[in-house]
């Protein structure tokens, strides 16, 4: 089973268009923005107009180009989600859509940016990227169209808050979805009943709203639902493999929402919500009641090691656990007394075998001026002796971690602690 395509351009093929070419007398092409198997899309100017366009045309040896067919679904539609449609023109017998140049990060760059930092969104920020989508599939919908290949690469993050739709080549009017005799769109954001090409007549919205599902269970988990190492191995998992909770993967993701995105990614598209109206819905009271909470305020670590390799793999292991936690360095006693006047932190990890400073020697100086009382502190050490654990336990100071083997199990489970204490000091 395999994604058909209609025509595969030859290797290395010459630009559609050159830089430099004026088409139709109006159109100045500037730049490549992007190719595809079916065609290339350009940055122009438009010389009568004075502004930017983008223009979209295929490549001469694509049959039956869509591209005619996607400009009048697109100029069918008025919102912000949906890319405005100019005109539609021919240059030398190539057809070719001038288009509103959309400038932005895709939502796939966005994604991949902040979770290769290891960061994660809040349940607002997740909402926030999710309800403009779930927007503009009303819109799609509403006009009797299904986009049919939503997914992180097609959505465009745009100024003032726009989530753009792009790339409708694999839309069809709703009357024509169950009358395809061909499977269609990106293994890993695929309904079901698209991979088994079982589309009822009039639900091919409920396919885009699987693939809403799975952009959200991406975008709160750091991945998608179902992966593989082939096509047939990810379609067999969304067509048999039970739904994962996204809840289960995040704890502080709200039950309600994750039970949304399980809705969302039934098997069975009679047991999703049935309209892009009902998802938007439920997504703004979501959102509602997640403003509404107290936002945690990040976690304020300081790590303080004298061997600056290991106080890197430390920051890493708290970043890990805590995403959005700020992490400073020290690496001596000097600097991390310091550090700690400048602002206190709510977590120090403190190295107990320093030069010139011991971390015993820090804690007593600590405790001595009476600075930095509610912090939490935590001695990271390889070998500390019964002497340095009495004497530190005089100071009040009782939590230690092995370094070796565990340091990122023992950090995960102390920075999930310290700030389950946090939550639980701001609730009473």
């Amino acid at each position: 089973m395999s994604v058909p395509v209609q025509s595969v351009p030859p290797d290395e093929p010459s630009d559609i268009f050159e830089v430099g070419q004026v088409l139709s007398d109006t159109y100045e092409i500037r730049a490549v923005l992007g190719a595809g198997a079916m065609g290339q899309v350009f940055e122009a100017h438009d010389l009568l107009l004075h502004r930017k366009v983008a223009i979209k045309a295929a490549w001469p040896e694509v049959q039956e180009s869509p591209i005619r067919k996607e400009a009048q679904a697109l100029a069918a539609i008025r919102h912000p989600g949906m890319v405005q449609v100019h005109a539609v023109g021919h240059h030398d017998g190539i057809e070719y859509v001038v288009m509103e140049r959309v400038v932005g990060v895709s939502l796939e760059t966005h994604l991949e940016r902040r979770f290769a930092k290891g960061e994660r969104f809040d349940i607002v920020e997740a909402l926030d990227l999710l309800i403009p989508i779930a927007d503009a599939l009303v819109a799609v919908h509403g006009a009797g169209i299904a986009h049919r290949d939503i997914k992180p690469g097609n959505v465009m993050l745009a100024t003032g808050g726009r989530a753009v739709l792009m790339d409708f080549g694999l839309f069809l009017p709703e009357f024509e979805v169950a009358a395809q005799d061909t499977i269609a769109g990106s293994p890993q954001y695929m309904a079901p009943e698209a991979i088994t090409n079982s589309v009822e007549p009039g639900a091919g919205g409920l396919v885009d709203l699987y693939a809403l599902g799975v952009v959200a269970f991406e975008v709160l988990t750091g991945h998608p639902p179902y992966g593989g190492r082939t096509p047939d191995e990810v379609w067999d998992k969304h067509l048999y493999e039970d739904v994962p909770e996204a809840c289960a993967l995040r704890a502080e993701i709200p039950r309600e929402l994750s039970g949304l995105v399980t809705e969302l990614l039934a098997k069975d598209p009679g047991q999703r919500p049935q309209n892009a109206e009902a998802v938007l819905f439920r997504l703004r009271a979501l959102r509602a009641q997640a403003a509404a909470q107290p936002r945690e305020e990040p976690l304020d670590v300081l790590v303080v090691d004298d061997d600056k390799d290991l106080a890197k793999v430390l920051s890493f292991y708290v970043k890990k656990a805590s995403p959005h936690a700020e992490v400073r360095v020290a690496h001596n006693g000097e600097a991390a007394i310091a550090a700690i006047k400048e602002r206190e932190p709510h977590l120090l990890l403190l190295d107990l075998h320093m030069p010139r400073m011991s971390g015993v020697e820090v804690c007593m100086y600590l405790r001595g001026e009476g600075i930095a009382e509610k912090m939490s502190i935590t001695v990271v050490s390889a070998g500390a002796q019964d002497e340095d654990r009495s004497l530190l336990g005089t100071l009040g100071i009782h939590s230690f971690i092995q370094k070796g083997d565990g340091l990122a199990a023992a950090v995960s489970a102390l920075v999930k602690e310290e700030r389950a204490r946090r939550a639980a000091a701001r609730r009473g």
